[in-house]
């Protein structure tokens, strides 16, 4: 025992700043804000992004340059999405009368690849490097609406007959689930230390109820028995605006709620937002001694 004079924690601290110091700083590392807007394609907007439906966006990233043209990214990033059947073009869409928001949550894993070479080391010389972008994530919603002066969460409401006795093979939708982001934009180093960049992506989901619409109107007894009145009068509201549509009738049950064509038939939410970012260059220091004498 007399050989070496060390103690575990000293062996457990020279381990961590191995890594830390010799490894991590020894690459280009940034860490950076992002602001911007946010927005929802799906049923409610008619599958088109809505210019009055814009709202706030941020987030929190990190990169991770592995080479001039290829880029680790990593994001945390929070937006809400909203929709109203009241402003869509379609009277079949209006006469659904529904109405929703949402808070986003999301973090996401992904790879930029660089068009031109993206200079690591110091200050840019090109006026600017364009990128794509695309990646796995995982995002949180939760779709309420306000009725009759007062705020609901939808899910829980089964709107569409989920987790009733009558429509057993219907469960109730995930709040948390998986998504594709993908996208372009341009970055521009404005010193060694400094990148700022414009940044716009679409997330394709795996659900078709960020809008907590997705499939066909229910029975409104069997909604009504099982959650209450106010879930049964949420689950088909056609029969409030029927005077304005007399060439359309009240929406049954089994009919389809949701007019999303093939091509979207899951919703999908936008981000894009304008990123400043610091640059770690610090060379590295290496292992220390892990051992004295």
């Amino acid at each position: 025992m007399g050989f070496y004079n060390i103690s575990l924690s000293k062996l457990f601290l020279a381990v961590i700043s191995c890594f830390s110091i010799g490894k991590i700083a020894a690459q280009n590392i940034e860490f950076g804000i992002y602001g911007g807007v946010s927005n929802y394609i799906g049923d409610v907007s008619e599958q088109t992004m809505k210019f009055d439906q814009f709202h706030p966006s941020a987030a929190v990233m990190g990169r991770y340059n592995i080479s001039p043209k290829v880029t680790l990214k990593g994001m945390i990033a929070y937006g809400k999405v909203s929709g109203a059947d009241s402003l869509a073009n379609s009277a079949a869409n209006k006469i659904r009368n529904t109405n929703f928001t949402s808070d986003i949550f999301e973090f996401s894993a992904q790879i930029e690849y660089n068009l031109i070479k993206y200079n690591i080391g110091g200050r840019g010389a090109r006026p600017f490097v364009p990128y794509l972008f695309g990646g796995l994530g995982i995002f949180h919603y939760n779709p309420k609406t306000t009725f009759n002066g007062q705020e609901y969460e939808l899910q829980p409401l089964g709107t569409e007959g989920q987790g009733t006795t009558q429509y057993n093979e219907l469960k109730k939708y995930d709040l948390t689930t998986i998504c594709l982001p993908f996208g372009f934009g341009i970055k521009k180093k404005v010193s060694r230390t400094i990148v700022v960049g414009v940044e716009a992506g679409l997330r394709f989901t795996f659900t078709r109820y960020i809008d907590d619409i997705g499939g066909k109107y229910a029975d409104v007894n069997v909604v009504n028995r099982a959650y209450g009145p106010a879930a049964g009068s949420l689950a088909n509201r056609t029969a409030e605006v029927a005077s304005q549509y007399p060439d359309l009738a009240i929406a049954r049950e089994g009919q389809i709620r949701t007019t999303a064509p093939f091509l979207f038939m899951t919703d999908m939410y936008f981000l894009a937002g304008i990123s400043i970012s610091y640059v770690f260059q610090n060379a590295g220091q290496g292992c220390p001694a892990l051992f004295s004498k």
